[in-house]
């Protein structure tokens, strides 16, 4: 049995100071793996006979066992995390169906919703994250091209002249693939405190915070994954959806000049 799932049935037993000396564990995995038992009760200020009966009170036989179990635990989860569908001999169609469908399911409606927001001209903000703020970028250069005002506030001195200057009539597009970034959630709150602009969020196909918080939501299909921790799940879905709509407005514009 590993780690987690050694500890959560067992969670329940411990006492206020055990849950402290188990939090400290979860978060620190990559040093408590190689500390004496010495070393971990200093570092979380209790007695070598505490942490020994809180090992007791989580399954183990002692303390050698249950650093074992931290060691593999850690171990696993640095292994590069690839969804089945990359093992698959047809991945190329399940990646490009993603992107596709992603795509497919843009109503005529929201279409209309967005060339309605964009037909005013808003001065936009971009926020992002991660490898969606890379996308960002791609995002300002397609809007700026087309004539708009946009921004990739990045840093807290940019954010804070972003709240100095928004304005109801604006724009908020934000680019997050969970959406439920909380360090993003926290800004459009700030935002939220001074003017409303209007939302445009791309993000994945599933009922989450941000997604709710959005006048107007794209969805986005992925494979999700993990390298080493860090997130680098595709986000082509993005851009389909991004520059399908930009040409759309592209040709929504050549036509008024043709007339």
């Amino acid at each position: 049995m590993d780690f987690y799932s050694q500890t959560s049935s067992n969670a329940s037993k411990l006492s206020p100071t055990e849950r402290n000396i188990l939090n400290y564990v979860v978060k620190n995995m990559h040093i408590v793996k190689d500390m004496s038992i010495r070393e971990l009760a200093k570092e979380t200020y209790v007695s070598t006979t505490t942490l020994f009966r809180f090992v007791k009170k989580l399954g183990y036989e002692g303390y050698g066992e249950f650093v074992a179990a931290v060691k593999e635990t850690e171990k696993e989860s640095r292994k590069i995390h690839i969804p089945n569908i990359v093992h698959d001999d047809n991945y190329r169609d399940s990646y490009l169906k993603n992107v596709v469908e992603a795509v497919k399911v843009i109503t005529d409606e929201k279409i209309e919703a967005f060339h309605k927001i964009m037909g005013r001209y808003p001065h936009i903000y971009i926020l992002s994250e991660g490898l969606s703020s890379e996308v960002a970028r791609y995002f300002s250069r397609l809007l700026i091209i087309m004539g708009y005002n946009v921004e990739l506030p990045t840093e807290e001195y940019e954010f804070a002249s972003l709240l100095r200057r928004v304005k109801r009539d604006d724009a908020l597009f934000i680019l997050s693939y969970t959406g439920n970034n909380q360090s993003i959630i926290n800004h459009v709150e700030r935002i939220f405190a001074i003017a409303t602009p209007t939302i445009i969020s791309f993000t994945r196909a599933d009922n989450n915070i941000i997604q709710n918080m959005s006048d107007l939501n794209f969805y986005v299909f992925a494979d999700e994954i993990d390298y080493e921790g860090i997130d680098v799940t595709s986000r082509c879905g993005m851009i389909a959806i991004m520059e399908t709509l930009m040409y759309k407005r592209i040709t929504k514009n050549n036509n008024k000049s043709d007339i």
